[in-house]
C-alpha cells in the first residue's frame, strides 16, 4: 500500500505521472509494446531519483524538473498515445489531462520547435480523437479542454486550430449522441476561453462556464439522450473547475501576461497572404497585425477559420448533411463570440473585414 502512494518518487512531476506509467505496463501487450514497456519502466526508475528544485527551468515542459528529465519522463506518455490501443490510450489521457489541469505543465505549445514533447503529444492526444473508438473521445475532449483552459500554457496557430477541429471531428463524425453534445459543448467552451482572453490581452482570466441547454436552444435537441444535458454540463463544468486555483501560477510566470502582450509578434507567410487578400477586397485597409499580441493574434486566427467553416461549400455528390451541420455549428459559435465580445471585436480592423467577409457570403 505504501509503495502506491510513493510510486513515482516524491516530486510534483513524479506523484501525477508514476500511478499512469505504472497502468500502462501492466495493461500493455507485452510482446507488441516491448518497447513502451520498457520507456516507462525507466521512466519511473528516473522520477524515483527526481525532487522538485527550488529553481525551475524556464524552458522545462514540467513544473519543477530540468527540461532534459522532463522530456525523458514525457517520451512513454507519448508512445501510449501513438498505440492507438485503448488500454493503454487510457492512463495516458488521464495522465495528460492531470498535467494540464494540476499546471504541472507549462510554456507556449505552437509548433514542433518551441516545446517538442507537448506540441507532439496533444498531436497525438488529436489523433486519438480521430479513430472512432467512442470510449476514448470523452478523454480526448477532456484533455483539449484542460490543455486551453490551463492558465500556465499558451497553445497557438495550427497547434490550437488542429485543437478545435477535432473537437469539430467528435461533433460531425460521432456516432454517440452524448459524445456529440459534450463536444459541441467543449468547442463553445474553447471560443469563451480565447475570445476572453483576446478581450483582455491576458492568459489568466476568469471564465465563465457555458449553458449546454443554450447550445441546444436552436439546433441538435435530436441529440439529447435522456440524462445527456446534465451530463454534458457536469463534464464541461469539472474540466472547468479543476484548473482553477492552481498552485505557484503567479510565481513560476511572473511576467508572462507582459510579455505576451508586449511582444511584436508578425503573423506568418500565409496569414499575411490571406490577409491582405481580404484588405484588398475593402480598398486596401491598413493591416492590424502590427504590435498585435500572441494571444490576440490567436483569437483573430480562431475567428477567421470559423468564418471560413461557416461559407464552406461541396458539391452535389458529397454528404450535405454533415457540410450543412458544420456550417451550423460555425455559426452558432460566430454569434457566441459576437454577442459575448467586447470592443475589440467590433472596432478593429481585420475583425470588421471578416466580419463582412461572413455576412457578404450569405
Amino acid at each position: 500500500m505504501l509503495a502506491s502512494h510513493t510510486l513515482g518518487g516524491p516530486s510534483r512531476c513524479g506523484r501525477v505521472l508514476g500511478p499512469p506509467l505504472d497502468k500502462i505496463i501492466k495493461n500493455a501487450a507485452w510482446r507488441k509494446h516491448t518497447h513502451l514497456v520498457s520507456s516507462c519502466k525507466s521512466a519511473l526508475d528516473k522520477l524515483e531519483t527526481l525532487s522538485d528544485t527550488g529553481l525551475s527551468d524556464p524552458i522545462s515542459p514540467l513544473l519543477g524538473i530540468s527540461s532534459s528529465d522532463a522530456n525523458f519522463v514525457l517520451n512513454p506518455i507519448l508512445l501510449a498515445l501513438e498505440t492507438n490501443y485503448v488500454k493503454v490510450a487510457e492512463p495516458a489521457l488521464e495522465c495528460t489531462f492531470k498535467l494540464f489541469s494540476l499546471g504541472v505543465a507549462r510554456g507556449e505549445i505552437h509548433g514542433n520547435v518551441s516545446n517538442p514533447i507537448l506540441y507532439k503529444i496533444v498531436e497525438a492526444v488529436c489523433k486519438v480523437g480521430g479513430i472512432g473508438e467512442e470510449s476514448l473521445e470523452l478523454a480526448v475532449l477532456r484533455v483539449l479542454l484542460s490543455a486551453i483552459r490551463c492558465p500556465c500554457v499558451l497553445i497557438r496557430g495550427d497547434c490550437l486550430l488542429n485543437v478545435v477541429r477535432t473537437c469539430y471531428n467528435v461533433y460531425l463524425r460521432g456516432l454517440n449522441g452524448t459524445n456529440q453534445i459534450c463536444a459541441k459543448s467543449v468547442l463553445a467552451q474553447i471560443m469563451l476561453i480565447v475570445f476572453t482572453r483576446a478581450e483582455e490581452d491576458s492568459i489568466d482570466v476568469s471564465i465563465k462556464t457555458v449553458s449546454v441547454s443554450e447550445l441546444l436552444e436552436f439546433s441538435d435537441k435530436n441529440l439529447n439522450e435522456g440524462s445527456s444535458i446534465y451530463h454534458c454540463q457536469n463534464f464541461v463544468s469539472e474540466v472547468m473547475s479543476a484548473s482553477e486555483g492552481v498552485p505557484d501560477l503567479k510565481l513560476s510566470q511572473p511576467n508572462k501576461d507582459q510579455e505576451l502582450q508586449n511582444v511584436d509578434l508578425k503573423t506568418s507567410k500565409w496569414e499575411e497572404e490571406e490577409i491582405g487578400e481580404l484588405e484588398a477586397k475593402e480598398g486596401g485597409a491598413e493591416s492590424g497585425s502590427g504590435g498585435v499580441s500572441k494571444i490576440r493574434e490567436d483569437g483573430f486566427l480562431v475567428f477567421k477559420n470559423l468564418c471560413k467553416l461557416s461559407m464552406k461549400f461541396s458539391s452535389q455528390e458529397n454528404d450535405d448533411q454533415i457540410l450543412l451541420r458544420g456550417k451550423t455549428l460555425s455559426l452558432e459559435l460566430l454569434k457566441a463570440v459576437m454577442d459575448n465580445g467586447g470592443s475589440i471585436w467590433r472596432s478593429n480592423v481585420r475583425q470588421v473585414i471578416l466580419y463582412y467577409f461572413i455576412h457578404v457570403g450569405f
